[in-house]
């Protein structure tokens, strides 16, 4: 089966895939984009729904960076 490849837009990285269905989610979006300081998890107060793209994704945990005033989520 033939390799498909994604670059991220962000950094550069080449990332394989084995199916156009699959997702990658590349390593550099842990890092702050304003400080370069890892990312912590952070699991909001209101229900995943909130975040849901018509009701088909939930998200349970964003990333945040909390050394900046608003964080950076």
């Amino acid at each position: 089966m033939a390799e498909l490849e994604g670059k991220c837009p962000r950094c550069g990285k080449t990332h394989l895939m084995r199916s156009p269905k699959d997702s990658v989610t590349c390593d550099c979006w842990q890092q702050c984009p304003i400080c370069g300081a890892e990312m912590a998890p952070y699991t909001p107060d209101t229900a995943p729904k909130t975040y849901a793209l018509n009701s088909l994704r939930e998200l349970q945990v964003l990333t945040a960076c909390f050394r900046h005033h608003p964080p950076l989520f």
